[in-house]
């Protein structure tokens, strides 16, 4: 198990520590000529995964892929297939590093999104999500901003993106953590608990957030999404704020929020 200093909760420390690098691991990427470099940070992706292995929370993709239920994920993505031939397609490509038929690992197969690939961990009853690779969101979808202002979404790199979601993890509390970084910096391994329940309708989780002190937002971009589906509280910016991306838990009635993209308004 790795230690307990490997978390996302442990970020802010380890941004000072003897561990920050400006070195980029093979997975990391940059922002484009067409956007702004992201915000200059001193650790590196090389750092993250020195501070993973240092702790016990690097893997190399073959030991993840033998934690997996080979056979219900080769008949989870066939059916994917059949009903969704692009997602299926989509799914199998970010997989195609650890989707091995015969591993008789306990992870399920749930699905997918633009940033992640979701399995179900049993023993824990947490859900498991997997980040980079061949995703087109890299290790998850940055905020940022082009040449003329507009706020955009590009793909994040492994440091940033790790510094975005604890501060999603700060400002919309889960259980987010950490689960493991992939040896070789290719891909992220994040856990939170599994909640039974169901996505609030778009009233109630209106009045979540704004009884939470947020306000709708509509930033200077030309992409949909942010203008539609942006709240801001104080210089924080939380967009993709949708029902789909929240959960009204059965046991104690509360939303919770897990897929929101925040960003702080520099």
């Amino acid at each position: 198990m790795p230690s307990s200093t490997f978390s996302l909760k442990n970020l802010a420390a380890l941004l000072l520590s003897g561990h920050a690098s400006e070195e980029p691991a093979p997975g990391d990427r940059r922002g484009s000529s067409r956007t702004n470099p992201p915000q200059p940070t001193p650790l590196g992706g090389a750092g993250i995964t020195q501070w993973a292995r240092d702790a016990g929370g690097c893997v190399e993709a073959g030991q993840f892929a033998e934690s997996l239920d080979g056979a219900q994920v080769e008949s989870e993505l066939s059916e994917f297939f059949r009903e969704t031939p692009e997602f299926g397609r989509s799914l199998a490509l970010r997989l195609a590093d650890f989707h091995e038929s015969d591993s008789r690992g306990e992870l399920t197969l749930i699905g997918g999104g633009g940033e992640a690939v979701v399995f179900f961990d049993p023993s824990r009853q947490q859900v498991i999500k997997l980040l980079g690779g061949a995703g087109k969101a890299g290790f998850g979808w940055a905020m940022d901003r082009d040449h003329e202002g507009f706020w955009i979404l590009r793909p994040g790199h492994l440091a940033e993106s790790l510094i975005r979601f604890a501060l999603a993890e700060e400002q919309f509390p889960t259980g987010l953590d950490l689960h493991a970084v992939g040896s070789d910096g290719r891909f992220l391994l994040l856990r939170q608990p599994f909640l039974v329940g169901e996505n609030p309708t778009v009233s109630d989780l209106d009045r979540w957030m704004r009884l939470h002190g947020w306000q709708p937002h509509r930033p200077k971009t030309h992409l949909d999404m942010l203008a539609t589906l942006t709240w801001r509280r104080g210089n924080i910016i939380a967009t993709d704020v949708r029902p789909e991306n929240a959960i009204l838990a059965e046991a104690d009635g509360e939303i919770y929020p897990f897929d929101f993209i925040v960003a702080r308004d520099r």
